[in-house]
């Protein structure tokens, strides 16, 4: 499906560049049209990524890009069972060589099969603010260490409410979960809100 977009894509491109040619353009004016087009292109893509609050464009662009080891992931998050997403995590693990990628998954992955030891050897590992903080936050308030779950490392605004969300699910209370998930949601954005808003609907089933 990808490659059938980008021929028609490049396709339109080249109709567009003879139409231009054959009405005098300048080959300068050209140019700058088509940079115009590919950056608009760009924006939108890297828009919907990190800045977008429609859901609606994350899930497109999620499905449409689904047998990308990233987006795999999101959409087994979103779609597929525990099982599925494991599975997906070592798709991503073995894909991506950065320690703070790779790591940041690992914890991930541990974190699913319960396996504590495991997450704090590969939060101890991630090598990148805010994300180790964010893990190690994460490892507090899964053992009711209130006092190290809360950080002024946590920059980005939904990782505290996301934090104390987690708290909240580890100590059965509903109320405080829906408070907070719903606060951490409201402040991400793109992918990462996305992520969220999936895996607190998954969590909220278990209470």
């Amino acid at each position: 499906m990808r490659l059938v977009k980008l021929t028609l894509f490049y396709l339109v491109i080249i109709i567009l560049a003879m139409m231009l040619s054959l009405a005098g353009v300048r080959l300068s004016i050209s140019l700058a049209i088509f940079s115009l087009i590919v950056l608009a292109i760009i924006y939108r893509h890297i828009h919907i990524l990190f800045r977008t609050n429609n859901m609606q464009s994350v899930d497109k662009l999620v499905k449409d890009r689904k047998k990308e080891p990233f987006f795999a992931y999101l959409y087994a998050v979103a779609y597929e069972t525990k099982e599925d997403q494991l599975q997906s995590l070592d798709v991503v693990i073995k894909k991506y060589k950065q320690p703070a990628v790779k790591y940041n998954y690992v914890f991930i992955k541990a974190i699913m099969e319960e396996n504590l030891e495991e997450a704090k050897d590969a939060a101890d590992k991630i090598n990148k603010e805010p994300l180790a903080s964010y893990a190690k936050c994460y490892i507090a308030a899964l053992e009711g260490r209130t006092a190290d779950m809360r950080s002024a490392k946590l920059t980005q605004p939904w990782m505290q409410p996301a934090i104390e969300a987690i708290y909240a699910y580890t100590i059965k209370n509903e109320d405080a979960f829906q408070q907070y998930q719903k606060e951490s949601i409201n402040l991400a954005r793109g992918v990462q809100k996305y992520a969220l808003t999936h895996s607190f609907k998954a969590m909220q089933k278990k209470m």
